[in-house]
């Protein structure tokens, strides 16, 4: 039910694509960085194991702008959430420097765990029924961009995705991922994501997951009352953005509002 609640509210037609960066200003380049996958929670709780040989373009700063599956794991849920890592990855120039006609390999491990369980989102009891109100504080990202390069969600640990993942009948997949913020207890982030349909034919590129908007969820308590302040910074067409909005606004599964 919520994931045809998803697909209603959140569906788009045409396959989607992040624009590559035209290049990097001076002094402007992260520091390398490497992104553990998020283990698929049905693969997980089967104790499912398996390897993804991801290759991965890059832009002049180790940027990866475009990512590719060379060796399947024989998983989609692997290939797919490893690609999703990878194209977070900020490489360094010993990494670059092993690229061949302008990609690197970088493989993907999933395996080792013993009794893996999907933790539930630590959402306090106190705001199982809140109000949800527009936030009046900014999200603190100038865009989705920023909020990549600098993430604030707890990735220390894989949680119940929110909602079902959703494949719309153009071939993309929308799902959403949540984590608490590792430093506010109060606070919950929620990441929209969309990967692209496949291409059409085996030797174009496939085009990268991107996050298409985030949600912060801050809980505070107004009034003698719970209340949930939901921030949304949205880079999707505006009529998308406010579908996404009022089905936000519905709250989550496990913390609907409260009836006045």
């Amino acid at each position: 039910m919520i994931a045809a609640l998803l697909a209603a509210a959140l569906a788009v037609s045409g396959a989607s694509a992040e624009k590559a960066s035209a290049g990097p200003e001076a002094g402007a380049c992260p520091a390398p960085v490497r992104i553990q996958p998020r283990y698929p929670v049905k693969l997980a709780r089967a104790n499912k194991t398996g390897t993804v040989l991801v290759g991965a373009r890059f832009d002049d700063c180790g940027r990866v702008i475009e990512t590719r599956v060379d060796e399947s794991s024989g998983e989609p849920l692997f290939d797919a959430a490893a690609r999703e890592s990878v194209a977070r990855y900020v490489l360094s120039e010993a990494q670059r420097a092993k690229a061949l006609d302008g990609w690197v390999q970088a493989p993907v491990k999933f395996g080792g765990f013993r009794d893996v369980v999907p933790r539930d989102v630590p959402w306090p009891r106190s705001h199982r029924k809140p109000r949800y109100l527009p936030d009046d504080q900014a999200v603190g990202f100038d865009d989705i961009a920023a909020f990549k390069a600098a993430p604030r969600g707890d990735t220390s640990h894989f949680y119940r995705e929110p909602y079902g993942m959703v494949q719309a009948n153009t071939g993309e997949v929308f799902r959403t991922v949540m984590a608490p913020d590792k430093a506010d207890p109060s606070v919950f982030w929620l990441e929209y994501l969309i990967q692209p349909a496949p291409p059409a034919s085996p030797v174009e590129p496939a085009a990268r997951t991107i996050t298409a908007a985030i949600a912060r969820y801050r809980l505070v308590e107004e009034g003698g009352e719970p209340v949930v302040r939901l921030g949304i910074l949205c880079e999707r067409p505006a009529d998308e953005c406010q579908k996404l909005r009022d089905f936000l606004f519905q709250g989550l599964p496990f913390a609907k509002p409260r009836r006045r």
